[in-house]
């Protein structure tokens, strides 16, 4: 089969496209700053100073998590992209008593909370690690294909 040099191009720069989005999963801690919670009230929303790919800047950007994690049956936070939430008024799962904690390899990528079973109606204490889902996309934290809000930025010096 022959492929036309045009087409071979395109080929590579979709791969390498692909290859790119790929590599931004998870792994924000090791481009930002200060990373925490409860900026503004909210144990769901984590705030973050992260270093821009295209400019000198350090931006400071806050991400709902209730984009990006859901509470199942059992009362454990699992991925979800824009699910119901940790705890939002469109769950009847919420979660308290939320936490970032300092993982032993990975600093401040272990999120705890307490979540409500919906099947035994138990609250378990469970816990992710940020960093396996929550990237650093160009000084934006992020998740899935959720950017979290800008809220301000300065020169990295």
């Amino acid at each position: 089969m022959h492929i036309p040099p045009a087409s071979k191009i395109l080929l590579l720069l979709a791969a390498s496209t692909a290859a790119t989005l790929a590599d931004k999963v998870g792994g924000y801690n090791a481009t930002c700053g200060e990373v925490r919670l409860d900026d503004n009230g909210n144990p769901q929303d984590l705030t973050g100073d992260c270093d821009s790919d295209s400019t000198q800047f350090t931006r400071k950007t806050r991400l709902d998590l209730n984009l990006c994690y859901s509470v199942d049956a059992l009362g454990h936070m699992v991925p979800t992209n824009a699910g119901t939430g940790l705890n939002t008024s469109r769950t009847g799962k919420p979660c308290e008593k939320c936490f970032l904690g300092n993982g032993h390899e990975l600093p401040w990528t272990y999120y705890a909370c307490d979540c409500l079973s919906s099947e035994t109606h138990i609250v378990t204490h469970s816990s992710v690690y940020l960093s396996d889902l929550i990237s650093n996309v160009d000084g934006y934290l992020t998740c899935f294909n959720n950017t979290g809000k800008f809220l301000s930025e300065w020169i990295n010096w």
